[in-house]
C-alpha cells in the first residue's frame, strides 16, 4: 500500500509506501510532531482525512534533520523506534516470512526521511492520501 502526501502550495505529491509511512508516523509521534490517537490514525489510512498543518510539517522538518543528523546513510528506523544498519533481505519470498521479518521490513529508511523532510519543509502542509 502506498501513500500520497498531496502538498497545500500545489507543488508535487511526495509518495511514499506503507512499509516506511508507518513507522514514519510512530517516529513522529514519539517526537511529539503528530498528536497520538485519532490524528496519527487518520495518517495511517487512505482517504481517511489525515493531514499535516503547516505548523507541523515545519515542525516534522526540523526534529526530522536533528534526528537523522546523529545517524548515516545505512541506518533505518524500526517501527519501535529502535534504529539499525542490519540490511533488509528482498531475497526471501514473502510466503516465508516470519513475523520477525515482517516487523524488519517495517522501517523508516534514511534517505525516505531526508526526502520526506524536504517535503515537509516545502510543503505548507498536506493532505494524506
Amino acid at each position: 500500500m502506498g501513500f500520497i502526501l498531496e502538498p497545500n502550495n500545489g507543488g508535487d505529491d511526495f509518495v511514499i509506501n506503507g512499509w516506511n509511512w508507518r513507522p514514519t508516523i510512530s517516529l513522529l509521534e514519539r517526537l511529539g510532531v503528530v498528536p497520538n490517537g485519532e490524528r496519527s490514525e487518520r495518517c495511517l489510512g487512505n482517504g481517511c482525512g489525515g493531514y499535516f498543518s503547516i505548523e507541523e510539517a515545519i515542525r516534522a522538518a526540523d526534529v526530522l534533520e536533528e534526528f537523522l543528523a546523529s545517524l548515516n546513510a545505512s541506518h533505518r528506523i524500526l517501527h519501535d523506534g529502535l534504529i539499525t544498519d542490519k540490511p533488509i533481505d528482498y531475497q526471501k519470498p514473502i510466503s516465508e516470512w516470519t513475523a520477525d521479518d515482517t516487523y524488519d521490513h517495517y522501517s523508516a529508511k534514511y534517505e525516505v526521511l531526508i526526502a520526506f523532510a524536504r517535503f515537509c519543509r516545502t510543503s505548507g502542509g498536506f493532505l494524506v492520501h
